[in-house]
C-alpha cells in the first residue's frame, strides 16, 4: 500500500512538472507578454495611443494604427487582448479617418498621413468587419493617388518617379515633397495586403527601388558603385550614411531591409536578381547592434538613433527569407539588456527618429518578437 502511494505521488509530481513545462514561456515570449501589457495599459480612454514625448504624435493618429497592428496577432497563450481595448482602438481609427485619410485632424500639423493611413489599412484588412469595406476602398484609392507618377505630373526622368512620400497637402502638380524608401515600402505592403495588385503601379515603384539600389542600368548610378544595397532617399540630407569617395550615396542596412520588403510587395521573389543582390549585401554586413553602412565617425550618431527600427527591419526580412543562424537568440539578448522594469523600451539616442518615445520603441519590439517567434 505504501509503495502504491509513493508511485501515485511521484506520478502526480511528474504530471504537474510536465504541465508547468508546457505553459512555461520562453524568454522571447516573456518579453512579448510584458511589452503587450505595457502598451495595453497605456491605451487612452478614447481608444488611441498618444505620445507624451513628441507633440507631433500626441493626437495619436500615427501611433494608434502602428501599435494596434503590432498587438493584434499576439496569441492568447502569450497575452490575452482586451476585447474592449481592441474595439475602442478600431473605433478611434474609423472616427479619425476623413475621406480615406488618417492623419489630417489638424490641417496645420500633418501626422504622417500616408504612413498612418497605410497602417490603418493593414489593420482593417486583417481585423476589420464587413462594415469597413467602404473605408478600406477609400483608403486604397487615396494611397494609390499619392504615388508620384504621371497622375501627379511626374515623369520617368524624375528621381521620385514611382515613389510615395509623407502625404503633404497642396503640393502643386509636377512637384514632389519628401519621398523615401520607408513610406514607399509601407504603402506597397498595405496595398498588396489589401489585394490591390496593379502591375503598372508595381512596375513604376520598382523603377524607384532600382534607383535607390544604384543599379547600373540607371544613368545616374556608376556601375562600380552598385553593391546590391539600398540607400534611403534621392535627397542627400535624408541619407544617414552620406556619400562615398565616388560621391555616390552609401548603402546601409535599414533601407536595404526596406528595399527587400518593398520588392516582395511588388511581386519579386527570393530568386530575382535585385533581391539576391540585397541579400548578399546583408550577408556581408551582418551586425544586429547597429545599421552597418553608416560611418563610425558620423557626427549625428545615426548608428545609435536607428536601433529599434533597424532591428525591426532585420527581423522582418530574416523571417521572410528564413534566414539561418542564431539571429533570434542574438536579438533576444540585445533586447533583454534594454528592457525597463515596467516592460517598456526606449532609445536614449533616438529623439531624431522618435525612438526615445517608449510607445513607439515598445511597439517596434512587439513586432520584432512576433517575427522571432512565428
Amino acid at each position: 500500500m505504501k509503495r502504491k502511494f509513493v508511485f501515485l505521488l511521484t506520478s502526480l509530481v511528474f504530471l504537474q512538472c510536465g504541465r508547468d513545462q508546457t505553459h512555461k514561456k520562453s524568454e522571447a515570449e516573456l518579453i512579448l507578454a510584458t511589452t503587450c501589457e505595457y502598451l495595453w495599459k497605456h491605451q487612452s480612454e478614447d481608444g488611441g495611443w498618444h505620445s507624451e514625448v513628441h507633440g507631433l504624435m500626441k493626437p495619436g493618429q500615427a501611433l494608434t494604427p502602428f501599435i494596434l497592428f503590432a498587438l493584434m496577432d499576439i496569441p492568447d497563450s502569450v497575452y490575452q487582448k482586451p476585447k474592449e481595448g481592441v474595439e475602442k482602438a478600431l473605433k478611434f481609427i474609423g472616427s479619425h479617418t476623413k475621406d480615406g485619410i488618417l492623419g489630417l485632424d489638424d490641417p496645420d500639423i500633418l501626422e504622417y498621413p500616408n504612413y498612418s493611413t497605410a497602417y490603418a489599412l493593414r489593420v482593417l484588412v486583417k481585423h476589420g468587419s464587413r462594415e469597413d469595406s467602404s473605408l478600406i476602398r477609400r483608403m486604397v484609392e487615396y494611397l494609390v493617388s499619392q504615388q508620384f507618377t504621371e497622375q501627379r505630373g511626374i515623369g520617368p526622368s524624375h528621381a521620385a518617379y514611382g515613389s510615395w512620400g509623407l502625404g503633404e497637402l497642396r503640393i502643386p502638380k509636377g512637384k514632389v515633397g519628401h519621398v523615401d524608401i520607408s513610406h514607399t515600402r509601407h504603402i506597397l505592403q498595405a496595398l498588396n495586403e489589401a489585394g490591390y495588385g496593379s502591375a503598372d503601379m508595381f512596375k513604376k515603384a520598382t523603377r524607384f527601388l532600382r534607383l535607390l539600389q544604384k543599379h547600373p542600368s540607371h544613368e545616374s548610378s556608376p556601375r562600380k558603385a552598385y553593391d546590391g544595397g539600398f540607400y534611403f532617399a534621392p535627397s542627400s540630407e535624408d541619407n544617414k550614411a552620406g556619400r562615398d569617395s565616388l560621391s555616390v550615396f552609401r548603402s546601409y542596412a535599414t533601407p536595404t531591409c526596406g528595399g527587400i520588403l518593398s520588392l516582395f510587395a511588388t511581386g519579386h521573389t527570393t530568386t530575382d536578381e535585385p533581391v539576391q543582390a540585397a541579400v548578399k549585401w546583408l550577408e556581408a554586413h551582418p551586425s544586429l547592434e547597429y545599421p552597418q553602412g553608416i560611418p563610425e565617425n558620423d557626427p549625428d550618431q545615426w548608428r545609435k538613433v536607428l536601433f529599434f527600427q533597424h532591428l525591426s527591419s532585420r527581423a522582418e526580412v530574416y523571417r521572410a527569407l528564413n534566414w539561418k543562424g542564431d539571429w533570434r537568440k542574438e536579438m533576444v539578448k540585445l533586447l533583454t539588456e534594454r528592457q525597463a522594469k515596467d516592460g517598456s523600451f526606449s532609445n536614449p539616442y533616438g529623439a531624431p527618429n522618435k525612438e526615445d518615445d517608449p510607445l513607439l520603441a515598445t511597439a517596434f519590439v512587439v513586432g520584432i518578437m512576433k517575427d522571432l517567434l512565428w
